[in-house]
């Protein structure tokens, strides 16, 4: 059975430790629940914060993540489904690994 919420709390853990922040700060970007209804919203504030800061392959590891998911922008975790999403969230924890 798919648990969208699981995956947004995967991300959530993710970008606490990125930005060494609580779950209810920035915004509330970092919390699961806003996360599992906008996923890209997260993922672009985490990787966009490196992006001038990072050297040419980082950059063009975070522009193919958005060409190869674009057309799920916008979509809640529930919308994408789970295939793409175990998807998504691997590609992104691999991008901030490299970090």
């Amino acid at each position: 059975m798919f648990k969208p919420h699981d995956y947004a709390y995967q991300i959530e853990v993710t970008l606490k430790a990125l930005f060494k922040r609580d779950k209810y700060e920035i915004g509330g970007i970092v919390d699961a629940n806003f996360i599992e209804k906008n996923p890209f919203v997260a993922m672009a504030f985490a990787l966009g914060n490196f992006y001038n800061k990072a050297d040419t392959s980082f950059k063009y590891k975070i522009d193919e993540f958005f060409e190869v998911y674009y057309s799920e922008m916008g979509k809640s975790m529930e919308e994408i489904g789970e295939e793409k999403i175990k998807n998504i969230v691997k590609d992104f924890k691999d991008i901030i690994a490299t970090i």
